[in-house]
């Protein structure tokens, strides 16, 4: 990501979320991220870890820094289409399914991908409450970006 495109995103970020609540770091490297800090809608915090290593021009992965449980109270630590979730990071955290890989474009930005992290994070916290699993409540995202 080049610095004219991380002062946009940075733009967009710092109209919604006060500049304590986000971090850009090892900018100018090969493992750029953004931490940031994602509150649901019942006011839980959880930071997010959006690693931007091939972005713009690929999806970049999003992780909860922790390892969050399924509704039946098992680790989120794999890739499972019925928990939209991904492998998971290398310190264990949890990675969200955000966007179909193929589905990425350029011209989406991290806002985007924060968004969709937060809407993730809420249905979780619902299956949590209910006992049924992410799908429950997902749709699952085609190549194309339209939900199957």
């Amino acid at each position: 990501m080049d610095n004219q495109r991380r002062a946009l995103e940075e733009q967009v970020i710092s109209h919604y979320l006060s500049s304590n609540a986000y971090q850009f770091g090892n900018l100018g490297t090969r493992r750029p991220y953004l931490r940031i800090a994602a509150r649901t809608n019942s006011g839980n915090t959880y930071v997010l870890r959006i690693e931007m290593e091939n972005y713009p021009n690929q999806k970049p992965d999003a992780y909860v820094e922790c390892m969050l449980t399924d509704c039946h109270g098992k680790p989120m630590n794999t890739a499972s289409s019925p928990n939209h979730t991904l492998s998971p990071h290398a310190n264990g955290w949890t990675q969200i399914c955000h966007y179909h890989p193929s589905a990425w474009r350029p011209d989406m930005s991290l806002w985007m991908v924060y968004v969709r992290c937060v809407l993730w994070l809420n249905i979780y916290e619902q299956t949590k409450r209910t006992g049924k699993d992410m799908e429950y409540y997902l749709k699952h995202m085609g190549e194309n970006g339209q939900r199957i």
